[in-house]
């Protein structure tokens, strides 16, 4: 991806793209989606917001949903199915199986040890 200039005013529109995000992380935004709902044009926010946040879209979003699992792992009795919905995976397996590549166990593992790993470092 080439990396572009951002002006002060393409910077309020990315951070605007990143707070959707988090506001709803089950809902299922694609770049053009995003793009349009903040105004700007779909490069200018892929590049722009890997400029400010260090990772994709994409990457951003898979980051909160599985700091929002480990926190629910870890902070209630729902269960993995549930936990999945939750988060936004699509199924248990889809939850379990992101989880056990970026996290390295899956999600029972995790509840069951009680594992406790930093997840604001980038990990993807």
């Amino acid at each position: 991806m080439n990396k572009i200039v951002l002006k002060s005013h393409d910077i309020a529109p990315i951070q605007r793209a990143a707070e959707l995000l988090q506001e709803d992380i089950t809902r299922p935004y694609t770049i053009s989606i995003l793009a349009r709902e903040v105004g700007i044009n779909t490069f200018k926010l892929s590049s722009g917001f890997k400029q400010l946040y260090k990772l994709t879209i994409f990457q951003f979003r898979l980051k909160l949903r599985l700091k929002l699992a480990v926190q629910l792992l870890e902070d209630t009795d729902f269960s993995i199915k549930q936990i999945a919905y939750k988060t936004g995976f699509d199924s248990r397996d889809s939850l379990a199986r992101v989880f056990k590549q970026k996290l390295g166990r899956s999600p029972s593992q995790w509840r069951s040890s009680n594992c406790s790993v930093s997840i604001r470092e980038p990990f993807i």
